[in-house]
């Protein structure tokens, strides 16, 4: 019995699925179990603790005043009907949003510079990859450093005479908006993206360009109907990932986030670590939504770009 090519490659990368598909898989399971007040070495019936200062202070999800938690659902009936919960929810899903747009906007853009370089030039511009080497928490300092009211490039504006005082430039951090950690998703994903960009782009042969041109297509007309297209499998996978990372991401908000609304992975992490025991099992409940949430998007998401550009199913 022949073996396909693609059997053969499976075979030989076993060794490594099997223990990755065990590790990832066994992760999952005891998050449902956990979820559902199972597999904690305590009660599955939880004292219910009321919604005091300390629980509206950090805004974590708390089980009504004055009953128990039965049942094996209750954690999912605590967090859905909690008020925090889809506040995180609307919040993480708009930093998810705009930072993965503007990184793969910013990324595409970078990408074209990057390819329309001079060869002799071209060499240096290795330097864009430096976030990528970079950790997250790491990006979130520098763009504390740079960005806040009591930065680099306030103390800048300060001495150039353009602000009076420093309270004076514009709060970007630890507001409503989540300003901050769109700035420091931006910073970090854009060179992921134009690294996905430009492997496309550089597969793509010029002279369909130069015929584009000698036929009076300008360079946006081109764009449109030449390099877009070529490029869109980079652009959609690329927004996949950098979405997906942005929502669920815990450290950066952690050190840039604001305290009002959260993410949801701050509100996980809070549920978690600095509630009462009680409370874990909500925590592997908002898990396990955003595990669901994501596969749903994923699925989503590729059949509606798949029925709009054929040659985007390679997402």
């Amino acid at each position: 019995m022949k073996l396909r090519g693609g059997h053969i490659i499976t075979l030989h990368l076993l060794p490594l699925l099997i223990p990755f598909a065990a590790f990832l898989l066994t992760g999952i399971t005891v998050t449902v179990l956990q979820s559902l007040n199972l597999g904690f070495p305590f009660s599955n019936t939880a004292t219910v603790q009321t919604l005091s200062a300390r629980a509206a202070d950090t805004q974590a999800v708390s089980p009504e005043a004055g009953g128990t938690v039965p049942g094996l659902f209750s954690a999912y009936r605590e967090i859905l009907q909690s008020p925090f919960f889809y506040e995180s929810v609307r919040h993480s899903l708009f930093i998810a949003l705009v930072s993965a747009a503007a990184s793969v906007a910013a990324g595409t853009a970078l990408a074209l510079l990057i390819w329309r370089t001079r060869r002799a030039v071209k060499k240096y511009t290795v330097i864009y990859k430096l976030p990528l080497i970079l950790p997250h928490i790491t990006v979130a300092f520098i763009v504390l450093i740079l960005f806040s009211q009591s930065g680099i490039l306030s103390s800048l504006a300060y001495k150039l005479g353009l602000i009076g005082e420093l309270r004076e430039f514009p709060n970007i951090f630890y507001n409503k908006t989540g300003t901050g950690i769109i700035l420091s998703y931006i910073w970090k994903e854009s060179p992921f993206a134009a690294l996905m960009i430009l492997s496309l782009l550089q597969s793509l042969d010029i002279r369909y360009l130069q015929t584009g041109s000698m036929l009076g297509g300008s360079y946006f007309r081109n764009f449109r109907f030449l390099i877009l297209p070529h490029i869109s499998p980079a652009l959609h996978t690329s927004f996949i990932i950098l979405f997906l990372y942005s929502f669920g991401a815990f450290d950066i908000p952690f050190l840039v986030g604001e305290s009002s609304p959260r993410m949801l992975s701050i509100t996980v992490y809070n549920l978690y670590f600095r509630e009462q025991l009680s409370s874990r099992p909500q925590a592997m409940a908002v898990l396990t939504l955003m595990f669901l949430f994501s596969l749903i998007f994923i699925s989503l998401y590729t059949r509606s770009v798949s029925s709009l550009n054929p040659k985007a199913r390679k997402v």
